[in-house]
């Protein structure tokens, strides 16, 4: 095994050392120019897709030059067994790996802490770490696709692509890196074997193999949807393209101007002082807040947007450290440290990651913060009750300042707030009528005496997620008092059906895909739960899970199985529905094709032979 593993880390250490020049000399000129530490999550995933890539084409290569029937067999006809056979292979991998996609980030971190003033947090380490973590995954699922049967082992590669839409943070990340790896390192093992087209048969190994190809098909069959949107297009009949949107529909209520969806909200409304709003409404300012879909968390590896800001009277660049929970100041000019700021005169930590805004202005989960720089000092301003978090930080509306939190909006008074560095008083609290994850958009104008708001629902409404959108305004007095005055549903311009095939192609693995998602993830306020789906659609389910089960009878009727297997298919096939039938298709030839195969070839001059 030792020999393995060191023929494998000489057959590429030219690669390696190659690798790691070049991700180095990159890392290492961007760091001159920028701080790489503070850039937003989009330059993250650039870094990732191509450590992503590198490791890929390390297992297909790999893999691949192995497999070739004469190198296949050599390899394996050893006096080892195969599973010590593919950790040497692997576990040089991994250190090529490590080698050529880790070292140079952590070189570069070193770099950073050591000889500038810039800030490197423990959450900074964790990026070699993560980077690596990527680069295994995706070399795993690689190597899966090569050794594994053609006709689904490229299913493989799905599971790296949870890393996209997880919601863990942090070291809870690094978990959910650690499940994919895990996972893919048990289909590597299933399929390192003499035959590796032969499928498996212990119960285990298969639904650990099923289960990729089934995602594969789902997905599959999910993006296809995709080609029908491009037909709707073509032909001239998508709403997204239409000139004008389907009225009363949620492409209408996107794209709307604040005013022109005050007065779509109050179209129908009976109130008595209607026709006075329209009128208000057509001469004055509306004001229209989109919420916040993410706040960053302790520990988080990346940024949702850099979290620094300058002090443009003292050319200061002002990082936030999460191992501080305060500000570090360096200056913009001769690049030396300037110390720390925290909250007041003590110099107190913030209570959560923090951002900036506006020119003077910082905010997170709980708060917001004025910074004064003639004092260089940090005032709070606004503080939520307990139980809330930020979910658009405070912006003018009219003559007073407009804040959202997760579960109403908030009414300060605008000249208190500019002449003054005490802690407001909220005016007024205006509760939310509906879940902050499922709103799209808040308009609001300014009366004679007091708002008329508006909340649009349409979030979520694309991917199944929300399924009765509607808009509700709310007359708000100048004590703070609301009513509503107006409700209207909105359409949903797209087919129920398109718009909820992730749930009827497979309701099972739609919940797997959700679970997999929140793994290891903290609850997010503002995030709204899926709501339940309508009638039709349960019915679309449900006869798509018999069809399956139908399918799956005849079909593994021509195929080789155990009763005992036959029937475990069936079942699978009836709960979880289309994409267990293709997999079942894939996993297994027809019995017509295993008889022909494994037929005896008959040698030349027999029948003469027998007719003399």
């Amino acid at each position: 095994m030792s020999d393995l593993f060191k023929g494998e880390l000489l057959r590429f250490r030219l690669w390696a050392i190659a690798a790691f020049l070049i991700n180095l000399g990159v890392l290492g000129f961007l760091s001159r120019m920028v701080d790489l530490a503070q850039q937003p999550s989009f330059v993250y995933q650039v870094f990732g897709a191509v450590y992503a890539a590198a490791g890929a084409l390390l297992g297909l290569y790999q893999m691949g030059s192995y497999r070739k029937p004469n190198q296949w067999l050599n390899l394996l006809h050893r006096p080892m067994h195969r599973l010590r056979i593919a950790g040497a292979l692997t576990s040089a991998s991994a250190l090529l790996l490590l080698l050529a996609v880790a070292l140079p980030i952590a070189i570069v971190a070193l770099y950073q802490q050591g000889l500038t003033a810039r800030v490197v947090d423990h959450r900074h380490w964790l990026i070699p770490l993560a980077a690596w973590l990527i680069a295994l995954s995706c070399y795993l699922a690689g190597a899966c696709a090569m050794v594994g049967n053609r006709r689904y082992s490229f299913a493989a590669f799905l599971l790296p692509n949870l890393f996209l839409y997880a919601q863990a943070s942090g070291v809870a990340m690094l978990g959910v890196q650690l499940v994919v790896i895990g996972f893919l390192a048990l289909l590597l093992g299933i399929a390192f074997k003499p035959d590796p087209a032969a499928p498996a048969r212990n119960p285990g190994a298969v639904l650990a193999v099923a289960l990729p190809v089934q995602l594969g098909a789902y997905f599959l069959a999910w993006m296809l949807g995709f080609g029908v949107e491009l037909l709707w297009t073509v032909t001239g009949t998508h709403p997204l393209n239409m000139p004008k949107p389907p009225a009363g529909g949620t492409i209408e209520a996107d794209r709307a101007e604040g005013k022109d969806m005050l007065l779509l909200g109050i179209a129908g409304s009976r109130d008595p002082d209607a026709a006075l709003w329209r009128e208000q409404i057509a001469l004055s300012d509306v004001y229209t807040r989109y919420p916040l879909r993410t706040l960053p968390h302790q520990g988080d590896m990346t940024n949702p947007q850099p979290m620094e800001w300058v002090d443009g009277d003292r050319n200061t660049n002002w990082v936030y450290s999460h191992d501080r929970s305060r500000f570090i100041g360096y200056g913009l000019l001769d690049k030396r440290a300037r110390g720390e700021l925290g909250i007041g005169a003590t110099q107190a930590a913030f209570p959560a990651p923090t951002l900036a805004f506006g020119a003077i202005y910082l905010y997170n989960a709980h708060a917001v913060y004025q910074f004064d720089s003639e004092q260089q000092r940090v005032f709070e301003r606004i503080r939520l009750p307990q139980g809330e978090v930020m979910a658009s930080p405070p912006e003018p509306a009219g003559d007073n300042l407009l804040m959202l939190s997760n579960r109403a909006a908030y009414f300060y008074p605008g000249r208190e707030a500019m002449n003054g560095l005490d802690l407001l008083t909220p005016l007024m609290r205006v509760p939310m009528p509906g879940t902050v994850g499922n709103l799209s958009r808040m308009d609001v104008v300014e009366l004679l005496d007091g708002y008329l708001v508006s909340y649009t629902y349409t979030w979520g409404v694309w991917g199944g997620e929300l399924q009765h959108p509607y808009q509700q305004v709310l007359r708000v007095d100048g004590q703070g008092h609301a009513r509503t005055v107006a409700r209207r549903t909105l359409s949903i311009d797209l087919p129920s059906t398109y718009t909820n095939r992730n749930f009827w192609l497979s309701p099972v693995l739609r919940a797997v895909c959700l679970d997999a998602q929140d793994l290891f993830a903290s609850p997010d306020p503002l995030r709204a739960k899926p709501e339940p789906m309508p009638t039709p659609i349960l019915w679309l389910a449900g006869a798509c899970c018999l069809l399956s089960l139908l399918g799956a009878v005849w079909l593994s009727g021509k195929q080789a199985h155990s009763p005992r297997g036959r029937l475990g298919w069936i079942l699978l096939c009836g709960v979880v529905g289309l994409p267990a039938l293709v997999s079942l298709w894939l996993l297994y030839p027809r019995r017509e094709v295993l008889l022909a195969t494994a037929a005896p070839t008959t040698p030349a001059g027999t029948h003469a032979a027998s007719g003399a």
